[in-house]
Order: C-alpha cells, then structure tokens, then sequence
C-alpha cells in the first residue's frame, strides 16, 4: 500500500499523456449526441471517485450527474430512457458485474457509455462506447490508493475537455502536487501515534472535499478496523454532533475555497465540545481551532485539491495499521475485486 501511494505522482503523469487524445474524443462526441444527462455507477472506493466526479462535472459543466443504484437494473430488472445520457462506469478491476450490467443495458438504452478502469482486457472494455484507463500499473494492495486518485484525474481531464475554459482546470499541474503531498509522511508517522487505540471516528468533508471524507472513512475501516463515520460538515450540525464527547476523534478536510469557513467554524464549534480534531488544511487560522493538523501547501487551490489532499489520509490510514501491528496489504475478510449483483 504504501508502496503504492509512492507511485501516485509518476502513475497521474503517465496517465495524463496516454489518455489526453482519448479524452478529447470522448468530449467531441458527448457534443455531438447534445448529452444533457451524466449517470455515473460504480462501487466502493470507484463509488467514492465518483461521488467527485458527480461534484466537479456539474460544476464545470452544468449538466445534471447522477449517481446509479446498480440495483435498479439487476434486482428490479427497471428500463431507464437514457438516449441522450451519458453513462460512466468505474471499476478499478473491471470485471465489477453489476456494473457492466448497468453498461450493458445503458448501451442497449441508448446511451453512450465509458468505462475508466485500471485493467485494459477486463470485460468492461468490451462493453463499451469508450474505455479510459489510468496507467499506474496493476494495484497489488487490496485496499485502492492510486487507482483512486488516477479515477480522480480522468474526471478531472473529462470536465476540462467538456468546460468552456471558465474554470481554468489546470490538471497538468496535479502531479506535482502529488509529489509534495508524499513529503508529508513524516508528519504523518508522528501523529499516528496518538491515534493507535482509536477504534470510532468521524471524517468530515464538504463540496469537492466530500467525496474524500468518504474515501478517508473507507481506508479506516478496511486497513485499521476503525468504525469510521463519514459526514458532510452541513450535514454532521444537523444531528450527528450529539455523538461528539470529550476526545472522540474528528477527522476534517478544510482545503481552500468555499468549505473553508464551514470548516473553521465546525471546528471551533468541536473545540467547544472538547473533541479531539485533526484537520487537512493550508490555513493557518483554521489549523488553529483543531487539535492537531496536517499543513497543505498554499499553492494548492480549491478546484485541484483533491488528489494531493487525499494523500495525506492514505498515509495515516497505511502507517496506522502498521502502528496497530496489522497488515494494510492483507486486511481480513477481503479480496481486491468483490463480484457482485
């Protein structure tokens, strides 16, 4: 695992190179079938990107993203009119059946369809319109790290092709980014420490930065057996805050931009309740409320967080198993592609 979080930087900027052209097709063609409808399926950590995805398409785009409910199609056998959809499946593997399922029938429906995955010669690939692939080589650790990110950026890459310019979507600029997240690790080897006997937590995010909490969340669970909730900080005020007691572990992302305020006030409002909180931000103000952080650089906006802000997490999640005497590699009751329908 933390083998591969290391190979993230080099696996982006392949992956920029090999797919640009292919990317750019894909977007000619989304303007030519006049799609005014994007359905994302997928699961898992796949789920968790395109949770993201969801975020920065509509953004950038402003055509309406929908998550699927894979169900839908394979327990309750529904027909959706999709003709003039845009269907995207994600699957690090491929070979995710109720997902190719959706493919297949979302095709057959009439929607031009795309599967992003890790494996080219995985059924996905035989079932759609157009197959973007991220270029990090096979991932070895059960638990996703650069396969999620390299979803992250093929997102990325398909809103900055689909985008009027507007947004300034500088993705060629991520890699780098990357790079100076990996350097945070021995911060990372300090904190982790303090967190070895943690067993429930909470992870918070907000905007582009939700989809991360989830992310965040799921590493906790599969790698260190932490019961880990996953909250967007709106949501968290309107109930969940009466778990919070003295100690009880928040987990915040508060990157730059229009979250930040929510954040710091969420914070101030946990350092009221004596809550113990550690924050992933570049602002000094906001790292102030928390109880422990872990300093972004400020270079690093709000439209292109995303990846290098999830690194950090990965690290704690990988150094806390091992802090814990577990193996992130082989976490119990797990194997790296879960079949189901």
């Amino acid at each position: 695992m933390l083998q591969e979080i290391a190979a993230q930087p080099a696996a982006l900027e392949q992956t920029i190179y090999a797919e640009r052209e292919k990317v750019a097709r894909l977007a000619q063609a989304v303007r030519a079938r006049d799609i005014d409808l994007i359905v994302l399926v997928a699961r898992g950590s796949s789920d968790n990107a395109a949770l993201f995805g969801r975020y920065l398409l509509e953004v950038t785009t402003g055509i309406p993203v929908s998550l699927a409910a894979p169900s839908v199609y394979t327990l309750y056998n529904a027909e959706l009119r999709l003709s003039r959809a845009l269907v995207i499946g994600v699957s690090q593997s491929g070979e995710g059946e109720d997902i190719n399922t959706v493919l297949a029938q979302a095709r057959r429906a009439g929607a031009l369809t795309v599967g992003i995955t890790n494996e080219a010669a995985s059924t996905m690939t035989t079932i759609v319109d157009e197959v973007l692939l991220m270029h990090g080589g096979r991932e070895c650790s059960v638990a996703a790290t650069k396969t999620y990110t390299g979803q992250l950026l093929l997102f990325y890459m398909l809103a900055a092709a689909l985008d009027d310019d507007s947004h300034r979507i500088e993705y060629e600029r991520i890699p780098e980014y990357a790079a100076q997240a990996l350097g945070l690790r021995p911060r990372i080897e300090e904190l982790v420490e303090r967190y070895v006997f943690m067993e429930n937590c909470i992870v918070v995010g907000r905007g582009f930065a939700y989809a991360n909490a989830y992310e965040f969340a799921l590493k906790l669970m599969e790698t260190c057996y932490v019961v880990a909730e996953r909250f967007s900080s709106a949501d968290f005020l309107h109930g969940p805050l009466a778990m919070i007691e003295r100690h009880f572990p928040v987990l915040v992302f508060a990157p730059p931009g229009e979250t930040l305020n929510g954040a710091g006030e969420l914070l101030t409002r946990l350092r009221e309740l004596h809550a113990d909180t550690l924050v992933i931000t570049s602002d000094a103000n906001v790292a102030a409320q928390a109880s422990r952080c872990v300093m972004m650089p400020a270079a690093i906006d709000e439209l292109h967080h995303a990846i290098p802000y999830i690194i950090p997490a990965q690290l704690f999640a990988a150094l806390l198993a091992a802090a814990k005497g577990l193996n992130p590699d082989a976490p119990r009751s797990l194997s790296k592609v879960t079949r189901t329908l």
